[in-house]
């Protein structure tokens, strides 16, 4: 089977700092996969080169088989694939609904020619409507975005990648900032919407990672040291070795000899 997102061989250095060598990472066409690691692992460097907003010194990466390395973002997005962030992007002057319609606008552009576009808001409207009743914000849809408490943003964010039409999605952290109530909630709107969709995503929230993930990727000081089931990654020594010799037992570590806890620290 072609994975649905797999990278080769990716290195990436600033200047004489290197930061990524060599990771290689496949991930299955519906799989839900997180990526773990420490403080400086080069986890968001990784994201930012498969989302195409910085090129890779060496390495390739496949989107379906189909090359991308050197895309520029927004063709990246037009393939498929869409990218949250850390900080939420969403339009803040605009309704939550205007959001939702105007990545589903984007997609519904790609789908017709163009002699059609001018017919298609009905169907615009209405899938709009289903994203925003899926991400539980119908009551909120009138509203500005601005205006959205942080969790409702972050869930926002994620119905304007599946309005969009993505297929494969990489989520920044989804829980951070979020209290207890809030992540756990987050989650169970991840895992519903996201279904037969391919997954990528840094978390540092071990309740998250072990309650989402089909598989963790672990990667320390650049390289990919484990990939396995949480139950394999759990049960891991190096692993273990890596995060307790970092100084991190209180955190991370913790999570992974079973009581999971909030994470290690970006």
């Amino acid at each position: 089977m072609i994975p649905a997102l797999a990278v080769y061989g990716i290195r990436k250095r600033f200047g004489p700092t290197h930061v990524l060598h060599g990771v290689d990472l496949a991930i299955e066409p519906g799989e839900r996969h997180a990526l773990i690691g420490p403080n400086g692992a080069g986890k968001s460097t990784l994201f930012n080169l498969i989302a195409g907003g910085a090129r890779p010194n060496a390495g390739r990466i496949d989107l379906f088989g189909a090359e991308i390395t050197r895309l520029a973002p927004a063709a990246i997005a037009r393939r498929g694939l869409a990218r949250s962030f850390q900080s939420t992007s969403v339009f803040a002057r605009l309704s939550v609904f205007d959001n939702l319609r105007c990545a589903a606008m984007l997609a519904e552009r790609r789908r017709m020619r163009w002699w059609q576009r001018f017919s298609g808001s009905r169907s615009v409207d209405a899938h709009a409507e289903q994203v925003l009743d899926a991400v539980g914000l119908s009551a909120r849809g009138h509203v500005r975005a601005g205006t959205l408490s942080y969790a409702e943003q972050r869930a926002l964010d994620l119905g304007i990648a599946l309005a969009g039409g993505a297929h494969t999605l990489l989520l920044d952290e989804p829980t951070a900032g979020m209290n207890r109530a809030e992540a756990a909630h987050a989650i169970e709107l991840i895992r519903a919407t996201t279904a037969g969709r391919t997954l990528l995503m840094v978390e540092h929230d071990m309740d998250a990672v072990f309650a989402l993930a089909d598989r963790i990727s672990v990667l320390v000081q650049g390289r990919v040291i484990a990939t396995g089931t949480p139950a394999a990654i759990r049960a891991d020594a190096a692993v273990r070795a890596a995060y307790l010799g970092d100084g991190l037992g209180g955190g991370l570590s913790g999570g992974l000899s079973g009581g999971f806890g909030k994470g290690a620290g970006a």
